[in-house]
């Protein structure tokens, strides 16, 4: 794959809708060296330093993070640009803090049952490709849809009253959530999926997260939103998951097509992208600034799903970012239509088709994917998220916001 990272510059350069002549925010360079070295020694030393180790070195990090703002702040050219940078800044550290939180815990991999070649094999493929698929036997299937069939009648009486938005038609807590995921924990650990996802995380994992979910062509959630392009790019909705601590899968409960929203992954294009460190960080957080209730951006963007660059504003704001930290996780709806970015994504998508129980295991903040975007018929599907069986209740807050 061709390096992705020079063509996500020239496609954004070339973008109409990303062009304002406007300058961009300067930032010395030896700044983001200071943050991305302080960072990578950080990660790195995690785990094996002490409690008032960690804690220098956060501090330390901390600094060189407020250096890169206050830079910006002081060139902001007025509230709105200022509150951008607030909200951008606070959702940077709330990533950094959970990263470094799951970083700091060493890896613990002895209780891994790795003696199955299948499972030896799925988990090479995983380190490897950040992903891999698999089947459910048939009655496991059929299980599962009887547990969901009561919760999915509901989810298509909203549909067909035209209740489109995606918490209109998905379920992810009560009681059939519980036994759904107390069925797919039995098969998963069966199958070694529980191996895979526990090796990949360096900790035991289960399925501790997950929302059954109903896509039909009615919902437009997914659609581009960008005025007066021909047409829309063909990476609509191609996106990286905000946390890098949970693995994921996506599993079908009903036949998908081409036709019915298959899940698309890309793999290499996380690797191909060479994001330097606080590029992802801010790439990963920008998506929430102007979300919060409370927040006087929240009407200036008036921002529709994760299109963020549905907003002009918002775009504008984006654009001041110095080009080495100009980054959208919900990178497939910025894609210049024709470009060579475009050209380049879509060649190398990877569709999931197949009959009912087909899933995929991936590690969502590094492989780029999307999926739901439907045509004709409908997808059902359950989305599932695995993490470390202790969980906080920071953790559960955070698994909440991914599903929803």
């Amino acid at each position: 794959m061709r390096e992705i990272k020079t063509l996500m510059e020239n496609s954004y350069r070339g973008h109409p809708a990303f062009s304002f002549g406007v300058q961009s925010w300067n930032l010395p360079k030896e700044r983001l060296i200071v943050f991305n070295e302080t960072y990578l020694v950080a990660r790195q030393l995690a785990s094996t330093l002490s409690t008032s180790g960690r804690a220098a070195q956060w501090q330390e990090l901390l600094k060189a993070l407020d250096d890169v703002f206050t830079t910006f702040e002081k060139q902001s050219a007025d509230e709105y640009e200022a509150r951008f940078l607030l909200e951008l800044r606070s959702a940077s550290l709330r990533l950094l803090q959970d990263e470094l939180q799951w970083y700091s815990k060493p890896p613990q991999t002895r209780f891994l049952d790795l003696t199955d070649e299948r499972v030896r094999q799925s988990t090479a493929r995983m380190l490897r490709d950040r992903h891999y698929f698999g089947n459910l036997p048939k009655a496991v299937v059929e299980e599962l849809r009887n547990l969901a069939e009561r919760e999915l009648a509901q989810c298509r009486v909203n549909a067909a009253a035209g209740r489109l938005k995606r918490e209109d038609l998905s379920v992810n807590s009560g009681p059939t959530v519980r036994k759904i995921r107390g069925v797919l924990n039995k098969e998963f650990k069966a199958l070694g999926v529980l191996d895979v996802v526990s090796a990949l995380a360096g900790r035991r994992n289960t399925v501790t997260g997950l929302a059954l979910e109903l896509s039909v062509p009615q919902a437009t959630w997914w659609k581009n939103a960008i005025t007066g392009l021909e047409r829309a790019p063909q990476t609509l909705y191609a996106h990286l998951d905000e946390t890098v601590s949970c693995p994921k899968s996506i599993v079908y409960l009903s036949d998908v097509t081409e036709r019915n929203g298959p899940t698309g992954c890309y793999p290499g294009a996380y690797e191909a992208m060479y994001l330097n460190p606080l590029q992802e960080l801010i790439g990963r957080a920008v998506g929430s600034v102007g979300t919060l209730a409370d927040s006087p951006l929240k009407y200036y963007y008036a921002k529709q799903y994760h299109q963020s660059v549905n907003s002009e504003n918002f775009r504008r704001h984006f654009m001041r970012l110095p080009e080495s930290l100009r980054f959208n996780s919900h990178i497939g709806w910025d894609v210049l239509p024709g470009s060579d970015l475009e050209s380049q994504l879509a060649t190398s998508e990877y569709k999931m088709i197949g009959p009912a129980g087909t899933f995929i295991v991936f590690d969502g903040a590094h492989l780029l994917h999307r999926g739901g975007l439907m045509e004709q018929g409908e997808r059902i599907a359950l989305q599932v998220i695995f993490s470390d069986t202790t969980l906080t209740e920071r953790t559960l807050g955070k698994m909440r916001r991914m599903l929803s």
